[in-house]
């Protein structure tokens, strides 16, 4: 067989695999869970089993917004907002800032990355967590702004001693 032959079916080959390959990776991707940013009315299951099976949120919260980071959807690295707190879970660890705790919120929208948080404590604590592209950044930046918002204007709940 001519070695051209043989290069041209190889190649042909190669090419084939390849394909099949990425049909494979985009049915896979298809059918699991959506990825995103949700909302407390729209999680998916797999997201809410996660959150009450690693009791991640104390009870006395409300889950306002959530975003998986993972390609899998796991659950194992997300940011999760709730009524009361910015919580990074990563890896059975949470960090968190209380919301009447965070100074100030940049944020911008990085090209390729997608939408790129820095999230400033009055302790000095910083929190940074992307979200990619095309995945809800900008909802949760107003999610996130709003939720702040309410956060610094509700009145402090110190108990007042009188002597």
């Amino acid at each position: 067989m001519d070695p051209t032959k043989k290069i041209l079916i190889g190649c042909g080959l190669l090419g084939a695999v390849f394909f099949a390959l990425i049909v494979a990776g985009v049915v896979w991707l298809a059918t699991g869970p959506e990825g995103g940013v949700r909302t407390s009315n729209d999680m998916e299951d797999y997201a809410t089993d996660y959150l009450e099976k690693h009791r991640i949120l104390d009870p006395s919260e409300d889950l306002i917004a959530y975003y998986d980071h993972t390609m899998t959807m796991d659950g194992t690295e997300a940011v999760i907002l709730t009524s009361k707190r910015l919580i990074y879970h990563k890896r059975g660890r949470n960090d968190s800032i209380n919301l009447a705790d965070i100074d100030d919120i940049n944020h911008r929208n990085d090209g390729i990355i997608g939408d790129v948080f820095e999230v400033f404590a009055t302790s000095g604590k910083i929190m940074k967590f992307e979200i990619a592209l095309w995945n809800g950044g900008e909802t949760f930046k107003n999610i996130l702004m709003r939720t702040w918002q309410r956060a610094k204007e509700e009145p402090t709940t110190e108990t007042v001693t009188d002597y």
